[in-house]
């Protein structure tokens, strides 16, 4: 059984070498390391050239996260896939532990669980908890699935069904499509006992930074939009992701005017974009709600 490991890359050069040699120091005998670098304008793409034909190296030009897993996905030919960020790094094992746990169990996709620890090591047992959530997610149920990127696997039969996704600019569509797409499609595993290094720095794009509470709403909302378009079964699940993050920005915007209107003493009014962009997502919902195009 061939693995793939997609590692997507922008401008994340400090960190680029642990990434890739965590993997390329893997145990298990057969498998590959694709980088995409999104359009670097650091090191990145002189480090990626250093490696030569220990891995192949995707060079785009600047399309967002979602891109980036498009293009991994066209040049991978494992029969597991494996997305890793390019800040963050594998616990020694991990390919020859999650390979053993599809062997072991008729599951489509594998999620381990992170430590934000660089010093961790893997640990001596997994924890291995079955997941079939299937009939919750076409019931609009919210199943939990707190792994990020770096902690996902998938059989490339049940990826196929999920990428390509739509290009969206940022993180307002990436892994939780992702997700809450693999759990709908197929059983799966999770494994509770970390075997991924998650690095919180200064330059995350999302975990642990001030944007998180207001990208989460659009996070929300984009995902909706997608799992409701994409998938007839996620009509409900879709809904709820897209009220919730309707009903998230608008209370973002209350608080935000009240907080120009306290500093200025007077009254301004709703952000005039932020409000057009409300009012757009609003009637989407509603062509959703009444079983028209999203």
């Amino acid at each position: 059984m061939k693995l793939s490991v997609l590692i997507n890359n922008f401008n994340y050069g400090q960190f680029l070498r642990p990434c890739i040699d965590s993997v390329l120091s893997q145990n298990y005998p057969d498998f590959e390391v694709i980088v995409v670098d999104d359009g670097s304008t650091d090191d990145s793409r002189e480090i990626l050239a250093s490696y030569g034909a220990r891995i192949r190296s995707v060079l785009k030009e600047n399309g967002g996260q979602a891109s980036s897993f498009n293009a991994g996905f066209d040049a991978a030919s494992g029969d597991i896939l494996f997305l890793l960020d390019a800040d963050d790094a594998f616990l020694p094992g991990k390919l020859a532990r999650i390979a053993e746990i599809y062997d072991r169990n008729e599951i489509d996709w594998c999620f381990d669980r992170v430590t934000t620890k660089e010093d961790d090591q893997p640990p001596v047992e997994l924890q291995v908890t079955l997941f079939d959530k299937r009939e919750t997610l076409r019931k609009g149920g919210f199943p939990s699935l707190p792994v990020p990127t770096s902690g996902l696997s998938f059989r490339r039969a049940l990826l196929s069904q999920i990428l390509p996704m739509s290009v969206a600019t940022d993180v307002v569509l990436s892994d939780n499509y992702i997700k809450f797409a693999a759990a709908y499609l197929g059983r799966g595993a999770i494994v509770e006992t970390p075997l991924t290094f998650q690095r919180i720095h200064a330059s995350n794009r999302y975990t642990g930074t001030s944007r998180a509470k207001t990208l989460r709403p659009r996070i929300m909302i984009a995902t909706g939009l997608e799992l409701a378009r994409r998938y007839d079964g996620l009509q409900a699940l879709g809904k709820s992701l897209v009220a919730g993050g309707i009903a998230q920005t608008t209370s973002l915007l209350k608080l935000r005017s009240e907080a120009r209107n306290t500093v200025a003493g007077g009254p301004f009014g709703q952000d005039a974009a932020s409000e057009v962009a409300l009012m757009a997502v609003r009637k989407r919902l509603g062509n959703m709600l009444r079983g028209g195009q999203s």
